[in-house]
């Protein structure tokens, strides 16, 4: 090619970038922010949003989606409601709770449907009627596993206010390490952690898997953003929703995801995802008689003998209308 050639090229070049960077720097500016809050970084369910970031699933949707992780249940939800996020990953009591005292919040995708959660004890502790005097962990007061928990307890004869200690030391991922330093005898854990458990050899008591209505992983979101950036709204889940496909579907590359969000080695996290990948529902959805056991299973979570319908928890509007497409 002669000099007064690439010379040629070398302004063509120049121009067609003139043009095109602007337009793209245009774009990446009006792309809409939707803001999430995850409590845990290490949680299955929160792998879902890092699934449709990696995947650039939100980027197809034309979105700026950026996730805070790490943000404790109860924050999680204040933030939602005072506007500071527009979703969040926390669908359990605590935002049951604060939709009875007024908030204007919806669950609109749900994750699981049934509870990925199970007890794991030290090695002296064989059963139940071993419990009197252990230090147990749960996350929060409340919260779904700490219900199960107690659930579980009554269920197999022991007064948990009387008979026991229960730890409030929070998420799962923090729960494991106390487990397994010794500072406490027994952890309510959700994958990876009751797969380290195991491995380690500590004793499953039992799983709570078969216990209904209990949802520890979706979507809720403000009402304003529901409404007011509708548009927006819709993207996001439909990305969401790709994503949870893809969890369901694709064993391999959610590993690598879950591998490098989750911490794990890839061998770990394979098993982590055979392990919960059963667990998640396909389409984020779930029937109304579902819906009726989350509330009355949450209700009682919170304590209260107060009602509240399905309609005014649950909207699930705009999942129904991806999964008919």
């Amino acid at each position: 090619m002669s000099n007064k050639s690439s010379a040629l090229s070398g302004i063509c070049l120049f121009i067609l970038l003139f043009r095109i960077l602007p337009s793209l720097a245009q774009a990446a500016e009006f792309r809409p922010v939707v803001s999430l809050s995850s409590p845990s970084a290490s949680s299955v369910y929160a792998v879902v949003f890092r699934i449709a970031e990696e995947q650039g699933y939100y980027l197809d949707e034309g979105l700026d989606v950026r996730i805070l992780s790490g943000v404790k249940t109860a924050t999680s939800v204040q933030m939602l409601v005072g506007g500071s996020v527009d979703a969040t990953q926390t669908v359990g009591p605590t935002t049951l709770a604060a939709m009875l005292q007024g908030a204007a919040l919806k669950i609109v995708m749900v994750f699981n449907d049934k509870p990925a959660y199970a007890l794991y004890s030290k090695k002296s502790i064989r059963g139940f009627s071993d419990l009197k005097g252990a230090r147990v962990a749960s996350s929060t007061p409340g919260s779904t596993n700490d219900r199960l928990l107690k659930i579980v307890l009554e269920r197999n004869g022991i007064d948990w206010k009387r008979d026991l200690q229960i730890v409030y030391i929070g998420t799962s991922d923090v729960a494991i390490k106390a487990l397994l330093s010794g500072s406490i005898d027994v952890a309510v854990l959700s994958h990876p952690g009751n797969l380290i458990a195991k491995d380690a050899g500590f004793v499953e008591l039992t799983s709570f898997e078969k216990e209904v209505g209990a949802l520890t992983g979706g979507v809720a979101v403000s009402e304003s953003f529901l409404t007011k950036r509708r548009d927006a709204a819709v993207r996001f889940l439909r990305a969401t929703l790709k994503a949870l496909k893809f969890f369901k579907s694709n064993r391999e590359g959610s590993a690598k995801i879950m591998a490098k969000h989750m911490i794990l080695s890839y061998e770990a996290a394979l098993k982590t995802h055979d392990a919960s990948a059963r667990f998640f529902v396909s389409d984020g959805l779930i029937s109304e008689d579902f819906q009726d056991q989350v509330l009355d299973f949450e209700l009682k979570a919170i304590g209260t003998d107060k009602k509240i319908s399905r309609e005014r928890v649950f909207d699930f509007s705009i999942m129904k209308s991806l999964a008919a497409k």
